[in-house]
């Protein structure tokens, strides 16, 4: 698993209690022996708010069946043993378009 791959999560909490996909967004130096792993939750319901949710295309290269976001605002760190198969992974402007939502959101 590597920042960047779009997986799929095991859903629980108060946000959402089904499978869905998710973006890894930790750096890749704690992803091979951290037990938890931070992610962004994505989701098929737009909202257009650019501010903190970033569009992810579907097909091939993310592996998603429909256009999407990138839940910045749900940001969270989930043990490992909910995270399951890769799906796909996000384009390079994708990932860059996270990177400033996330200062944003973080004010960092």
């Amino acid at each position: 698993m590597h920042r960047g791959d779009i997986v799929a999560i095991a859903g629980r909490g108060d946000f959402s209690a089904k499978p869905r996909p998710a973006l890894v967004v930790q750096s890749d130096l704690f992803n091979e022996d951290h037990p938890a792993v931070t992610v962004c939750p994505i989701t098929s319901h737009a909202t257009g708010d650019s501010f903190y949710r970033v569009p992810v295309p579907s097909g091939g290269q993310t592996g998603l069946v429909r256009d999407s976001e990138v839940e910045i605002d749900r940001v969270q760190a989930i043990w490992r043993q909910r995270v399951g198969q890769k799906i796909g992974r996000a384009p390079d402007e994708v990932m860059f378009a996270v990177d400033a939502a996330l200062r944003r959101w973080l004010e960092i």
